[in-house]
């Protein structure tokens, strides 16, 4: 199993969403995050600032078969990217366990 979190942009969550459940994952998470990437490179910083700014994000977290990372960070780069600063990043970790609390299933049963 696999995790994939991403960071993207606001404007891109409803997108992704729907093209995530598309694909079949079984579940995901969501979290409104700020954050700071090549700040060197970041002109949106205040003029007179030699301090990045945070940018609003938002975190996607899918635990999913590591079968289907391909499909699924394909999907997400092809929904998301517009070539301009911020379009976000990727990360993919590998995930020992999973336990569904309700019912003690574990592994790729609990995902489903």
């Amino acid at each position: 199993m696999k995790m994939i979190k991403c960071y993207i942009q606001h404007e891109k969550l409803e997108a992704v969403r729907e093209k995530l459940f598309e694909l079949g994952v079984p579940g995901i998470s969501v979290i409104d995050v700020k954050g700071i990437g090549k700040p060197m490179s970041h002109l949106k910083s205040a003029p007179d600032s030699k301090v990045p700014q945070f940018h609003p994000c938002v975190e996607i977290s899918v635990v999913l078969e590591a079968e289907a990372v391909e499909e699924v960070l394909d999907m997400i780069v092809e929904t998301v990217q517009t070539g301009n600063l911020s379009d976000g990043k990727i990360f993919v970790l590998p995930v020992e366990e999973a336990v569904r609390v309700r019912t003690g299933e574990r592994g790729k049963q609990a995902l489903y």
